[in-house]
């Protein structure tokens, strides 16, 4: 593989990621806007189905015994199983499920979940509904979907971003690699990229990977190259490690990407 090769394949292999990452965050952000509804907790089901269903417990509920369930329709019923405590701010929950019978007829229910009758409940405490919408085929209750990606390709938004995410990491792995062959070609030709500019009163102050392995000490000198591979400026060496180089650009100016280039170096191979 060429050098050019290398920066052509990395430059890919950036906007891929990039892509990904940026599509994974879109179909994040479509299951989140999907996932807010009004006061209201939404179910899609079709005949035969049990979705899982979990919610805090209503004011004066202390055991599954306690709850009381409204608005329940033959076909459709709410059987809560269990009490756990909430992951992130605690609190008693409980799970269940929403079974819907195989003949259950399409059409919305709502459903109250509270707790006893005479429980004394805070100001402004407003039960939660759950709708449940049972459809006639997959194609409605796919039509129905809150979130578009699943509307639009039948996919969960959720499982859709994380595959999304996961593919966009080879992708930057294959750049940092490339990025680090890159690097091993230009230091054979004596040149590296800057990967450090900063402006100061006595002028620029650059860094580079090219240091006292390829003969640089303070005071030596290093040219400066554009990608194009055109001098555009030289630099004073300030210090040198045994990888790295900081100096002062004494002429010209040194901009993102442009190359420290050694004495005598062959011309620009990237």
């Amino acid at each position: 593989m060429t050098l050019q090769q290398a920066v052509f394949l990395r430059r890919m292999a950036g906007w891929s990621a990039s892509a990904l990452l940026f599509a994974a965050l879109a179909v994040l952000a479509d299951g989140l806007v999907g996932g807010f509804k009004d006061g209201t907790r939404d179910f899609q089901s079709l005949p035969g189905a049990s979705l899982d269903i979990t919610a805090h417990m209503p004011p004066g509920a202390e055991a599954i015994a306690d709850l009381r369930i409204t608005g329940e329709t033959p076909g459709v019923r709410v059987v809560p199983k269990e009490l756990f405590s909430g992951f992130w701010l605690g609190g008693a929950m409980w799970r269940g499920k929403i079974e819907v019978d195989s003949q259950a007829q399409p059409g919305e229910r709502i459903f109250l979940v509270e707790g006893p009758p005479l429980a004394e409940k805070p100001q402004r405490y407003v039960s939660v509904p759950f709708r449940v919408v049972v459809h006639a085929d997959a194609p409605s209750l796919r039509a129905a979907a809150p979130a578009l990606l699943t509307r639009l390709t039948g996919f969960e938004p959720y499982p859709a971003s994380l595959t999304l995410f996961l593919l966009a990491l080879p992708c930057g792995a294959a750049g940092y690699l490339l990025s680090r062959r890159i690097e091993t070609g230009l230091a054979q030709l004596g040149k590296a990229v800057v990967y450090m500019i900063k402006s100061e009163p006595e002028g620029q102050r650059i860094a580079f990977s090219l240091g006292q392995g390829r003969g640089l000490a303070p005071g030596g000198s290093v040219l400066l190259e554009d990608a194009a591979g055109n001098t555009v400026g030289q630099a004073l060496v300030l210090t040198a490690t045994a990888e790295d180089a900081t100096a002062r650009v004494v002429s010209g100016r040194c901009t993102p990407g442009d190359l420290a280039v050694l004495h005598g170096s062959a011309p620009n191979g990237a």
